[in-house]
């Protein structure tokens, strides 16, 4: 039994070493050596070169030219193998599934989009994923979900968007790609990818989501909260105006925040259009949706001042489809939240998110990384 559990612990002390090394690699683009990552690890020449040598075999990583002399023998660097083996990230939406294939460095190689006639229909999502697979002749590591719902492993548990209940979303797509599935909601999704490209506001941040729907992701100290049932930050359907008049949502609630301050709400649409269709910045400058953003902004903003209290989180950040809405969207929240000082908490600070219309893909793709090999693109 003892000896059973020494070799487990030294496999585990293995798989955590190689997951070192394999991310000083992708963190030194191109000029990581065997030495340097000795020294900053402390392991034995030996032990670095074993480990280099496993994820060599394995296809992960390549040795590139020879280093800078620094007075003794040359050291050959060492880079990730981007393009032997990709990543597979796709969005589920009400109107829309879209995907793309991206390398090891998060570069996007191929992108497919397909429309769809109902909101959460699997055979599009299932289409999407084959698309991808055919679109690419590398190794497919892993596939990130993004979806407007509780993720939780292989399941989705809930979708109000796109109607789905436990739906094992991981079992539907298996018998298409080989490869881990893993799913992630999609606020969540967006603020790994934008939290791994800035640092403006410091590790701990509240991301709010505003699309078809609302949603929100919680980071302290850089990790994203997943909550008791990973449930954490789903705000969308919290009711915040009460009585007979207040607007039902989709779920069946009155008053619900995303009935109020989804893109969607914001710009009178009707509920699953499909965003990427439309002109959100020409829609948003309209008289009757000025004003229905003006006063979304303030219901958000009181929103945001109770959940930025309750967390000590003070730092906003505004993804989605919500940078589309431009300058006055944000500037009215700040008026907002600075009307309305809480006391004994900090000031709420916002921004637009750096990643949500340049990058859409990134998160899912991080994520599938993380959870599959380990390793973060670095910020």
């Amino acid at each position: 039994m003892a000896e059973d559990h020494g070799k487990a612990t030294q496999a585990a002390v293995r798989e955590r070493n190689l997951t070192t090394a394999l991310q000083l690699v992708l963190s030194g683009d191109g000029s990581a050596t065997r030495a340097a990552i000795a020294r900053r690890t402390g392991l034995t020449s030996a032990t670095v070169s074993s480990l280099l040598a496993g994820l060599i075999a394995d296809g992960l990583v390549v040795e590139g030219s020879l280093a800078e002399s620094t007075g003794g023998k040359r050291a050959t660097t060492l880079r990730v193998d981007a393009d032997r083996n990709v990543l597979l990230s796709v969005i589920v939406q009400p109107g829309l599934v879209r995907g793309a294939v991206l390398n090891l460095l998060g570069d996007v190689v191929a992108t497919v989009s397909q429309r769809t006639e109902t909101p959460g229909a699997l055979d599009d999502v299932r289409s999407v994923v084959r698309r991808l697979s055919a679109a690419t002749t590398a190794r497919v590591a892993a596939v990130g979900v993004q979806v407007p719902g509780i993720a939780d492993g292989g399941l989705i548990r809930e979708s109000v968007q796109l109607g789905w209940v436990d739906v094992d979303l991981g079992r539907e797509l298996s018998g298409i790609v080989s490869a881990p599935v893993h799913l992630v909601n999609d606020a969540d999704a967006e603020a790994i990818a934008d939290y791994a490209v800035s640092d403006e506001f410091g590790a701990n941040q509240l991301f709010v989501s505003l699309s078809t729907g609302v949603g929100a992701a919680v980071i302290v100290d850089g990790d994203v909260l997943a909550g008791a049932a990973h449930r954490a930050g789903e705000i969308g359907h919290v009711p915040v105006l009460f009585g007979d008049d207040a607007p039902v949502c989709a779920c069946g609630n009155r008053g619900c925040l995303e009935e109020l301050v989804s893109v969607t709400s914001l710009l009178g649409l009707p509920h699953g259009t499909d965003l990427e269709s439309v002109d959100v910045a020409a829609l948003a400058v309209q008289p009757e949706s000025r004003q229905r953003i003006a006063e979304g902004a303030r219901i958000l903003a009181r929103a945001l001042l109770m959940l930025g209290a309750a967390l000590d989180v003070p730092n906003v950040v505004l993804g989605g489809a919500a940078p589309k809405l431009g300058p006055e969207f944000i500037a009215h929240l700040r008026s907002e939240a600075a009307r309305h000082p809480v006391r004994a908490a900090m000031p709420l600070s916002f921004r637009y998110a750096k990643t949500a219309l340049e990058q859409p893909f990134r998160g899912a793709a991080q994520y599938a990384l993380q959870s599959t090999l380990g390793v973060s693109w670095a910020r």
